[in-house]
């Protein structure tokens, strides 16, 4: 259950916040957002007809009422699911105060690719000024909460005055600054660094400048942005260690040459600023520089830690940038063919200009081809890298993300390797690394959760099967770490079913608003990588033996789910009943919402989720498998529970359904629904289907898993969502008035209000 200490703390941080609120905008608001709370509190938890009716209060109270008045609430509403983020962040962190890493076998690697998906919706303002609330906080849980509440009303007089959201759609050069203001911060730097001392290999990349997939606004230029900001943060901590070492020289006059060494080193350190033609060299030299600071260091026996924390850094970091993955979609691949012009190939050609005197790889770590379907997909990326990079100097990646790259991946790289020797520059530049990524979200929006995951699982242990037999070692990269409909979940679930080879090398994405949650600060990101060391001694890989009745019912589920998303009525209920509409409104990130394609519904896969995340229903990762589950005789569904009993895949699968449904709140959809524009008909179809196909998923639950409490492998989230479900509701409310009178401004609110309020439970 939940710590007495952590709901005080919630307590008195959402108390100050209405201290906050009373003063800025007086009595009769600050009573207003109260009673509005209290309303809602009283339907925590209820029947969803009971929850629907309130919300339908609330809505005829707040429509009368005018837009700022309403960007107020929402404000309320945001900052008081926010306050419950940042409390919970903080007793984590204070929980985490000894917390060491395991002395346990240890992976060769763990990686983290860090992206701005799903898009961060918050404004850089607020989440400079939240980040000084969560040190407050922690600060509280270390002495006593008295000792910060006035600094703490102080920021919140600031908080309810400033936007939340962004109020311009952010460019690509703000989410680098964002991601790397948090994973490139200098205690997060030097935790990467005790832990590669301690033999524990932490890698950071980047999608943020690389990822031109489908983003008209990646190219050549934003590489170079990502390179020089990165560039510049690492720089500063070398500067800032130098700085504290040059002075503790100070002490012996016998250091002088050693001193001015040190500060030559500096100024060389300037002309690093900007990356351009020939940077490889120059990083060569300052490293070559350095080498010879350590050495007369060494030999005055003043080698100081400080020196060592730069040396590993150097390592982390062999070109001083935070290295990119670059990607792009195999149908614009196959243009840059024809065309050296494309956005692409200038890409590669700008790497082989900058690199030039070090390894492409420290600065690109490898050219993934998106939407890989055939042998001729792969083999269209490796010839533009050839061509525009001057050899294969990089490691060409086919990204496997849906059914057709999934089951035929194996015929795929096979023809692949018949017409081409690129195996050979693996065994002799790579270790034989053959690295391939596979994808969770495109997978899960085209097939459904559970197919999709099986269909993941069986290519993951065929492929190692198959490199294994060329003499490569696989390297998987797992395009999950967020959401469970993306993959994600805690990381036993994620590899409890993974193949030995996707343990010994942990790669995965860090999307969107988890980078901040498990890297806001060193303890956090020390407990992240314990919890992969204590998984990787724990878990023990067997490829997989499931039943045929498995597979028959996840093809059912498959049949199900694709039935609903073919069919134009349902896309009629997405675009009327969610914010689908308005996605190019809300400013949550650089990159479009939509593919650019023609047809009615061309959702990506991220954006897809937070329809369904902002309305409450989660439905993509529950739809068909009641109804499939319904189908199924006692024997075959018998057959299916002896599996689940030894199964890691349906025992995560099924952890993440639960946790899943959970956070559903059908009255809130039901209100969304039965307000929407839809006609009477459709609203008692829609209602009576997505209703009963729920139900059916409940009893699917129970019946698979035996269980009644849906997160019954960590009780305490059943009261985590419980508390915070109902302050959300009335940012729904609010959301479907900014819907209805088109007030942008209102909806970006209340999506990242929501957006907070479903960081834990959604």
């Amino acid at each position: 259950m939940i710590s007495q200490e952590l709901k005080k703390l919630v307590f008195d941080t959402v108390k100050t916040l209405g201290l906050a609120l009373r003063e800025i905008y007086g009595e009769e608001l600050y009573q207003e957002i109260e009673n509005l709370r209290l309303k809602m509190k009283k339907v925590r938890g209820g029947d969803p007809a009971i929850v629907e009716k309130a919300m339908q209060e609330a809505y005829i109270e707040l429509n009368y009422k005018k837009e700022d008045d309403l960007r107020i609430i929402a404000k309320a509403f945001s900052l008081m699911l926010e306050l419950i983020n940042s409390s919970e962040a903080a007793f984590r962190t204070h929980r985490l105060k000894s917390f060491q890493t395991p002395d346990s076998k240890r992976p060769d690697a763990i990686v983290y690719v860090f992206t701005s998906h799903p898009t961060e919706s918050r404004s850089a303002d607020y989440l400079h000024l939240m980040k000084q609330v969560d040190n407050l906080l922690l600060y509280a849980l270390e002495t006593n909460f008295e000792n910060i509440k006035d600094q703490l009303l102080h920021l919140m007089r600031i908080a309810v005055r400033i936007h939340i959201a962004n109020t311009r759609r952010p460019e690509v050069k703000d989410e680098m600054n964002q991601i790397f203001q948090i994973v490139l911060d200098p205690d997060i730097l030097n935790e990467q660094i005790a832990l590669s001392h301690q033999g524990v290999s932490v890698g950071f990349r980047t999608w943020v400048g690389g990822d031109k997939d489908g983003h008209p606004k990646v190219n050549h230029k934003t590489m170079i942005q990502s390179f020089e900001l990165s560039r510049k943060m690492l720089l500063n901590y070398i500067s800032n260690n130098l700085d504290s070492y040059h002075r503790e020289l100070n002490y012996l006059e016998e250091t002088n040459s050693l001193k001015e060494k040190v500060l030559n080193f500096k100024k060389l350190s300037l002309s690093l600023r900007k990356v351009e033609t020939g940077d490889g060299r120059k990083v060569k030299k300052f490293k070559e520089e350095f080498q010879k600071i350590t050495s007369i260091a060494q030999n005055l026996k003043l080698q100081s830690p400080l020196l060592i924390q730069i040396e590993i850094l150097l390592t982390l970091y062999p070109a001083l940038v935070l290295q990119l993955e670059i990607r792009e979609d195999s149908a614009m691949i196959h243009k840059a063919v024809k065309n050296s012009k494309e956005p692409i190939s200038q890409m590669l050609k700008l790497l082989k200009n900058v690199s030039k005197g070090e390894d492409p790889r420290s600065y690109v770590r490898g050219f993934i081809i998106s939407m890989c379907m055939s042998s001729e997909d792969y083999l269209a990326g490796i010839t533009i890298t050839e061509r525009d990079l001057g050899g294969l100097k990089l490691p060409v990646i086919p990204l496997f993300e849906n059914e057709e790259g999934l089951t035929h991946s194996i015929q795929i790289l096979e023809k692949a390797m018949k017409a081409h020797s690129f195996i050979k520059v693996h065994k002799e530049l790579w270790q034989n690394r053959f690295e391939i990524m596979v994808g969770y979200s495109d997978s899960s929006k085209e097939n459904g959760v559970l197919p999709s995951r099986l269909m993941v699982e069986e290519s993951l242990f065929k492929l190692e099967s198959f490199l294994k037999s060329k003499k490569l070692i696989p390297v998987f990269f797992h395009g999950s770490g967020g959401s469970t409909s993306r993959g994600g979940g805690t990381v036993q679930e994620q590899i409890s079913w993974w193949p030995q080879t996707a343990l010994d090398i942990f790669k995965v994405t860090i999307q969107g608003e988890m980078v901040q949650r498990n890297f806001t600060n060193h303890l956090i990101m020390r407990s992240q990588a314990g919890k992969i060391l204590e998984s990787y001694d724990k878990v023990r890989p067997a490829p997989p033996e499931h039943p045929k009745e498995v597979h028959q019912f996840a093809q059912r589920i498959q049949e199900e789910y694709r039935k609903l998303i073919s069919d134009s009525d349902f896309h009629h209920l997405t675009s009327l009943a969610t914010p689908y509409q308005y996605l190019d409104l809300l400013r949550i990130g650089s990159r479009p919402s939509k593919r650019n394609q023609t047809g009615e519904f061309s959702l990506r896969a991220i954006p897809w989720i937070l329809c369904w995340t902002q309305t409450r229903l989660l439905l993509p990762f529950w739809w068909g498998t009641g109804r499939a589950w319904q189908s199924l005789s006692e024997k075959e569904k018998n057959r299916i529970k002896s599996d689940y009993k030894k199964s890691p895949l349906l025992q995560s699968y099924i952890k993440n359904f639960g946790f899943t449904v959970a956070r559903v709140d059908l009255g809130v959809w039901n209100f969304h629904l039965h307000s929407s524009s839809l006609d009477e008909e459709s609203k008692k179809y829609w209602g009576q289907k997505i209703t009963e196909e729920y139900e059916f998923s409940l009893t699917f639950f129970e019946e698979l898993s035996g269980e009644k409490d849906f997160t019954w492998f960590r009780p305490w989230l059943s009261e985590s969502i419980y508390f915070r479900s109902s302050m959300i509701h009335p940012l729904n409310v609010l959301q479907k008035i900014a819907l209805e009178r088109r007030d942008h401004s209102l909806l970006r609110e209340t999506v990242t209000g929501i957006a907070c309020g479903m960081l834990t439970t959604g």
